[in-house]
């Protein structure tokens, strides 16, 4: 039976982080094309002008993710669906209404709470960038 104490996943930053952590390559990928063309052309640079042009654009990783994640979270729900359903045991009823609540929940919690998430998970969109 689910309680509410499984449910942490939503409610605890350090959670959040984490499951975007492991959602990372999915989240890389539903951006934008414009933010994916740039990030090729960081990702194709010499080790230190790589960088210099992250250290550069790390500042302004607060900044775009609340720009980015309404246009990105419905690209990777169907992942972070999964990545949830992994990590918090829940009946059938539970699993057929996650499609229907998940969005919900992201879009109230994701405004509130990005401002602490993004230094969480900057350490591994950095790595993800510099590796491809």
């Amino acid at each position: 039976m689910l309680n509410i104490y499984q449910l942490n996943i939503f409610l605890k930053v350090e959670q959040m982080a984490a499951l975007m952590n492991e959602l990372m390559p999915e989240m890389m990928a539903a951006m934008p094309a414009y933010m994916k063309a740039m990030l090729a052309v960081v990702r194709r640079m010499p080790g230190p002008l790589q960088d210099a042009m992250l250290a550069m654009m790390k500042p302004m990783f607060p900044v775009l993710f609340p720009m980015l994640m309404p246009g990105m979270m419905p690209k990777v729900m169907p992942d972070m669906l999964k990545a949830v359903e992994k990590r918090v045991p829940m009946p059938d009823f539970m699993k057929q209404q996650m499609p229907d609540l998940m969005p919900k929940v992201m879009a109230s919690l994701m405004p509130k709470m990005l401002p602490e998430i993004v230094p969480l998970v900057t350490p591994a969109m950095i790595a993800h960038i510099k590796s491809g």
